[in-house]
């Protein structure tokens, strides 16, 4: 359809199946569908096109989006979705009617708006999937906030904490990448339609009717931008990139806790694959795989760059690779996300044990230089050298916490600071306890059981308020669509 002007010869086969993008352009099937019938509607009603054609075409147009995708020729010498569509309306009707179908727009504001249609859904599915990952994160610290574990710092034992305050952690940080899809969900939802090829057009169209349509918020304002612009995806793709290093984060976790050196959870059969040789093995597939994934979007992310990075204004077939990538980092991420929801929901804590790492380290050194500061009247600095001098000759005689006794801490005194260390020795007992070092942390965002109460609640109101955002945008896409739908079928 579109050589037969400018071309004498129709496009080498392997050309033709290289730049091609029909494979990928299949999920955009129903946004473009949409999108020409917002179109027709509006030239329609700006009298434009005889509103005999407009009904033509937008019967061919219901019988296409009812019918659905196998009905199209995504033959690769068509090019793209926008040409098979293009196609499809021409034969139901006639050259001289369908081929209206393309008047006072173009493939560059099509595609684009094609894309911030279907990138809204995808969006919105993603956040539906954290929520579900936090809400299970969520339910398992409820469930803990009373088992004790050790904190890490540099992989090594630090402070006492419990398993709650561990998972909640992660339930902050994928709170903030809902927060993240979120502005990314704003910027996408603007309308190009109406840029045509960059320039618009001398048409008197209505680029709002058409925006309103099809459910956005505004149009972008300036023509060739509209067109050019793929930031919007690539902030997209940064908010993808952060999220699955978050998700990669508690991945290479789920994996260290789960091995037999650590030993503080157990990760359910049905998540975990065994040794084709070694019998006994039990392998955290899921979270390895998760992990892995993390690099991919990131590298989908980095493509997405360096694609765009050198286009000059305004449209590039460049972008049409840049497309490629945008939908491995959604599917990638959306795919690692439901799974790592259903592990974490499964997941199992070997209570006994987490407390038992904690309490055979010298995880409550901290606490006691905090003893030492409250009781003893010392600078925090003496502190933590008393301690550290106790600590460092326990290790040398192979003592371990428990070991511990008040003597020991007093000859660290004397070697360090030349003096009696003036406190209790019921008060340094109680600075050794894991469970008072746990309770005394009940500042708002620590993991005393009364603080990590007021966590869970904090993080349940943020579930409730997102839930109820992604709902409404997901009504609103909806009805939308089915608004359109009918209007469309006003015309038949």
């Amino acid at each position: 359809m579109l050589r037969r002007g400018r071309f004498e010869r129709e496009m080498d086969a392997t050309a033709s199946e290289y730049t091609s993008s029909m494979q990928a352009d299949v999920r955009l099937f129903s946004p473009v569908v949409q999108i020409n019938m917002a179109h027709i509607i509006m030239l329609a009603e700006r009298k434009i096109i005889s509103l005999e054609d407009a009904s033509s075409i937008l019967r061919a147009l219901c019988n296409l989006h009812q019918r659905g995708i196998k009905s199209l020729d995504l033959k690769p010498e068509l090019e793209d979705i926008h040409m098979a569509v293009e196609k499809f309306v021409i034969v139901a009707t006639s050259d001289k009617v369908g081929g209206k179908l393309h008047t006072a727009k173009s493939r560059n504001d099509q595609v684009a708006t094609a894309l911030r249609m279907a990138l809204r859904s995808e969006i919105l599915d993603v956040q539906t999937a954290l929520l579900n990952l936090v809400g299970n994160l969520i339910a398992l610290a409820d469930k803990n906030v009373n088992t004790i574990m050790p904190g890490y710092t540099h992989l090594q034992i630090a402070q006492p904490t419990t398993f709650a305050h561990y998972l909640a952690a992660y339930a902050w940080s994928f709170i903030r990448d809902i927060e993240r899809l979120v502005r990314a969900y704003e910027q996408t939802n603007s309308c190009p339609m109406g840029a045509c090829a960059l320039a618009g057009t001398s048409f008197q169209i209505d680029r709002l009717r058409v925006a309103r349509l099809l459910g956005f918020n505004r149009v972008v304002e300036n023509t060739m931008e509209a067109v050019s612009a793929r930031d919007f995806a690539l902030q997209t793709m940064s908010a993808l990139a952060i999220l699955m290093s978050n998700l990669s984060r508690l991945a290479e976790e789920l994996v260290l806790w789960s091995s037999t050196e650590f030993d503080m959870i157990s990760i359910p059969d049905e998540f975990s694959s065994t040794s084709s040789i070694m019998p006994q093995k039990k392998n955290p597939v899921v979270p390895e795989i998760a992990r892995a994934k993390a690099g991919r979007v990131g590298g989908d992310l980095i493509a997405g760059l360096a694609i765009i990075k050198s286009l000059p204004q305004s449209y590039s077939l460049d972008l049409q690779e840049f497309t490629n990538s945008l939908w491995d980092a959604v599917d990638q991420t959306k795919s690692s996300v439901v799974v790592m929801s259903k592990v974490v929901g499964a997941i199992k804590p070997k209570a006994g044990n987490m407390r038992r790492r904690a309490e055979e380290s010298f995880v409550v050194a901290t606490e006691l230089a905090d003893a030492l500061v409250q009781g003893a009247g010392l600078a925090f600095r003496d502190a933590h050298s008393v301690v550290g001098r106790m600590v460092a000759k326990a290790v040398a005689a192979g003592k371990s916490p428990k070991d511990l006794s008040f003597d020991d801490l007093q000859s660290a005194g004397r070697e360090v600071l030349n003096t009696d260390i003036q406190l209790s020795e019921l008060k340094f007992r109680k600075a050794l306890n894991v469970e008072e070092c746990v309770e005394s942390r009940a500042l708002p965002g620590g993991p005393a059981p009364r603080a990590m109460r007021a966590q869970i609640d904090g993080l349940r109101a943020k579930i409730k308020g997102y839930e109820k955002l992604i709902r409404n945008e997901k009504r609103s896409i909806t009805k939308d669509g089915e608004k359109l739908l009918r209007q469309a079928r006003k015309f038949r």
